[in-house]
């Protein structure tokens, strides 16, 4: 028994299905989230219909995180709705090979600091953002030189050969 289902019975999702479309499965999960996969040029509009329309208010971005599978990246952005004490979960996936999706910082400026972990941990880009053109200050988790993206399952640590420093310290 799966513990997402198609759903069509909820008002709001009717809403959300006539934007997307048919093409995109709406489900709900057994603890009332809202799940949706978009693609990385949906994503924008998608984001900005589920903060604006009425019948849905995903105004606060909860979260953003990424992972490897190996073969692509996924996105997972929470989003939650404080009027209506809902989530929803807008999954985007990305290939491998430079990896990039268009900025939500125009739909929740909060998104900043989020894609910025994004990109430290695995290199997606995210175009339109405010800092896209200097990586060193899309850094937010690691020092500036910093070499690669540790969270990417490819990923190969450069040792220093001094404990009292982390993987890739300069002495």
């Amino acid at each position: 028994m799966s513990n997402q289902t198609e759903s069509t019975e909820a008002p709001e999702l009717e809403v959300l299905r006539g934007h997307v479309g048919k093409s995109v499965p709406v489900t709900v999960s057994a603890n009332g989230d809202i799940h949706l996969e978009v693609t990385a040029g949906q994503l924008v509009e998608t984001a900005a219909f589920l903060r604006d329309d009425p019948a849905l208010q995903f105004d606060y971005p909860a979260d953003l995180t990424a992972w490897d599978s190996g073969e692509e990246f996924v996105l997972w952005y929470r989003l939650h709705s404080m009027e209506r004490n809902r989530n929803a979960i807008l999954k985007v996936k990305l290939e491998r090979i430079a990896p990039q999706v268009p900025t939500v910082t125009q739909v929740w400026p909060g998104m900043n600091w989020h894609e910025r972990e994004c990109f430290d941990l695995y290199g997606i880009r995210f175009v339109g953002h405010p800092d896209q053109h200097d990586d060193t200050l899309m850094r937010i988790l690691l020092p500036e030189d910093w070499q690669g993206h540790p969270f990417r399952l490819d990923y190969e640590p450069v040792f220093s050969d001094d404990p009292l420093h982390g993987p890739q310290a300069r002495n």
